[in-house]
């Protein structure tokens, strides 16, 4: 088993551009009872509902049953504390999970950031990223955290906070997905020969590609994943479990056999 570094997810390229560009560009409309869901849900929230301190848990990997303990897991943590990245441990060279750090700079399992949040509820599942795009300002996290190039935030603090970049919109995004009962997980891999975060959501036999960061532009529906040859995938995760992308990134399908289920987590009380 050993650890791997992998760089800080970033938008790239001329897509960024577009997608940054919010200020300037009409956000969507949404119905006005949902205005005031927005309001309410938002103001619900306190800074003492947002502290986070990950999960606590075993996990126990598919391919060969074997199972790390919490305590094991709590020393990956410390020993990635004072370090800035997102970080996977590996057995056979294969990664089964991964770890990023929070914005005290205290290190989780991925998944945790995906909290069980329902901001409130929906029947329409396009509604969750079009309140998204109204209330979440796209910002690096340099720029936000005083140069440090990864920080993310978990979906409760996506929802509080008023901006937050790629991973931190796709946490959000996904849970409140999951939360209203859809397939959901969140991909990680590049676009564009650049690390990014983004949100598969599985519905009545297909696939669909959600860009979290989407600011303008939206349809009656998502895009297909087959349309969408620009994103790369290499791992995805929901709150509990964590598929590797065993053959080529670049692919559409994220469904086929070359995706295997690495682990799956099982919380335990603190």
């Amino acid at each position: 088993m050993n650890l791997k570094f992998y760089l800080p997810l970033m938008l790239v390229l001329a897509v960024v551009a577009s997608l940054l560009e919010e200020k300037k560009a009409k956000l969507p409309d949404v119905p006005s009872h949902t205005e005031k869901q927005i309001t309410a849900s938002t103001s619900a929230l306190t800074p003492a509902d947002i502290e986070f301190d990950g999960s606590n848990g075993f996990l126990t990997l598919l391919e060969s049953n074997r199972k790390v303990s919490h305590t094991e897991i709590a020393r990956w943590r410390a020993s990635l504390k004072g370090n800035n990245g997102f970080y996977t441990y590996q057995t056979n060279n294969r990664p089964f999970t991964a770890l990023a750090p929070d914005i005290k700079g205290n290190f989780h399992l991925t998944h945790s950031y995906l909290e069980g949040y329902l901001p409130f509820k929906v029947d329409n599942p396009m509604l969750p990223m079009l309140v998204i795009a109204r209330k979440k300002t796209y910002q690096y996290d340099h720029e936000q955290y005083g140069g440090l190039m990864e920080i993310w935030q978990s979906s409760k603090q996506s929802y509080y906070y008023p901006s937050g970049d790629c991973e931190d919109h796709a946490i959000l995004l996904a849970d409140w997905l999951i939360e209203a009962g859809y397939d959901a997980r969140v991909a990680v891999g590049t676009y564009d020969g650049g690390g990014h975060a983004w949100v598969v959501l599985f519905l009545n036999g297909n696939e669909y590609v959600l860009e979290a960061t989407q600011k303008r532009g939206f349809g009656r529906q998502y895009p297909l994943a087959s349309t969408q040859p620009n994103y790369h995938p290499t791992m995805m995760f929901t709150q509990d479990h964590f598929w590797l992308n065993t053959g080529s990134d670049v692919t559409t399908d994220y469904s086929s056999k070359h995706w295997k289920l690495m682990s799956r987590f099982t919380e335990q009380p603190f």
